[in-house]
C-alpha cells in the first residue's frame, strides 16, 4: 500500500513538473479528472505516456 501511495504522489509530481517546465520544453498537459487519475494511478510512466501521446498525436 506504501508503495502504491509513493508511485501516485511521484507520478502527480511529475505531472506538476511537466506543466511547469511547458513554457520551455513546448508540452503541456492540461490537469483535468483524466489526467489527474492516469498520474496518479500510473504514476511516472503514466505521465510518460500522455507526453509520448501529446507530442505524437499532436
Amino acid at each position: 500500500m506504501k508503495s502504491f501511495l509513493l508511485s501516485g504522489l511521484l507520478g502527480l509530481c511529475a505531472l506538476v513538473l511537466v506543466n511547469l517546465t511547458a513554457q520551455y520544453t513546448g508540452v503541456l498537459i492540461p490537469i483535468n479528472r483524466l489526467s489527474l487519475a492516469a498520474s496518479g494511478v500510473l504514476g511516472v510512466p503514466g505521465v510518460t505516456l500522455m507526453v509520448l501521446l501529446n507530442t505524437i498525436l499532436l
